[in-house]
């Protein structure tokens, strides 16, 4: 089975991590963030791969409310920890960038008490699915934390972070750096998320 295939081959997340940084080593600094802007190309790639699992996961949480499918359920509920996992790593990656480049951390600022707050969230639906048996109660869990994700991130206020520096920035080298990265750490999770679904199935 190709998915079966996929899970053995250790080689793929490798080559991926590297060519994630194999790219952040060779992207253009930027004029004021300088080599700053290095460690922002990674949180921005992590937090966006993030969001994309997020809106997946509310999609087959939607399906999974509708059909009670037990196999949607399961993916659902494996790429739900996986962009925990992911989402978690962006909020920690940013907390570095804060020290690298505004020399501290800004724990009231708007954004970063946005990512704490869905932290929690995911982790409170993570927590309910293990206590709920209803299939149909964990779609809707699944859901309700994608709109909350995409209700609570865009609106937070912009006071220490730039609007958004992927698609502001003038520089096409700094640009394809963010959605590079993005789309890397998406594979990156991807491919996790193939491992351990089918660790769980076997």
């Amino acid at each position: 089975m190709l998915i079966n295939s996929i899970r053995k081959q250790l080689w793929i997340p490798l080559a991926l991590v590297m060519s994630l940084i194999i790219l952040v080593w060779r992207a253009p600094v930027e004029q004021s963030l300088g080599q700053g802007i290095k460690i922002v190309y990674v949180h921005v790639g992590l937090i966006w791969a993030a969001m994309l699992g997020f809106a997946i996961n509310g999609l087959l949480g939607l399906a999974v409310a509708i059909t009670n499918n037990k196999k949607l359920a399961a993916w659902m509920e494996t790429i739900g920890r996986v962009t925990l996992g992911v989402f978690v790593t962006s909020v920690l990656v940013s907390l570095l960038a804060e020290v690298v480049n505004w020399g501290g951390i800004f724990w009231q600022e708007p954004r970063n008490m946005a990512v704490f707050a869905v932290t929690a969230v995911a982790v409170i639906v993570l927590v309910l699915q293990s206590w709920l048996p209803w299939r149909r109660v964990h779609g809707l869990l699944h859901l309700g934390l994608a709109a909350y994700v995409f209700l609570t991130l865009p609106s937070a206020a912009m006071v220490m972070h730039p609007e958004n520096p992927g698609r502001s920035s003038g520089s096409l080298g700094i640009q394809s750096a963010f959605w590079g990265t993005a789309v890397l750490a998406f594979l990156i999770g991807v491919w996790f998320v193939v491992y351990f679904r089918t660790e769980e199935a076997t």
